[in-house]
């Protein structure tokens, strides 16, 4: 019964590492294009990859902790899934506004990915006054 937990709570944790680190390799990607662009600094390229990193080596030092693929079971796929299950029911949660919480995180990201990557510098940040042709 003890295995089954561990296995379970491991999984549970690798899976949130597991998106912490494609989360991190997300924003490396968007930080080098806005490199590229000068949009943004070396920081934000290190911090992101150092946000993706991290999380990807401890989920492979749990794996390799956990015996390496040999000894994974369905209870550790079950826990595995954990952590993304969590996120759809947060993402699914109304606020106080009456939207969901996905729609809020989603513009967030959307207004830091302009400005990383600079979509709105050579319109003098005119926002939602223009068609997405002229500004780019």
């Amino acid at each position: 019964m003890t295995d089954l937990l561990i296995d379970a709570v491991v999984g549970f944790l690798t899976g949130g590492l597991a998106l912490s680190a494609a989360w991190g390799l997300f924003w490396s990607v968007i930080s080098l294009v806005g490199l590229r662009r000068d949009t943004c600094g070396w920081r934000v390229l290190f911090m992101s990859l150092v946000g993706g990193s991290v999380p990807l080596v401890l989920a492979i030092v749990l794996v390799w902790w956990m015996g390496h693929l040999e000894r994974m079971t369905s209870v550790f796929a079950a826990g595995l899934m954990g952590m993304p299950t969590v996120l759809v029911v947060l993402w699914l949660r109304r606020m106080p506004d009456g939207q969901r919480a996905g729609t809020h995180l989603a513009a967030g990201v959307r207004h830091l990915m302009e400005n990383l990557l600079g979509v709105h510098q050579g319109c003098g940040n005119c926002h939602d006054e223009h068609d997405d042709r002229t500004c780019r």
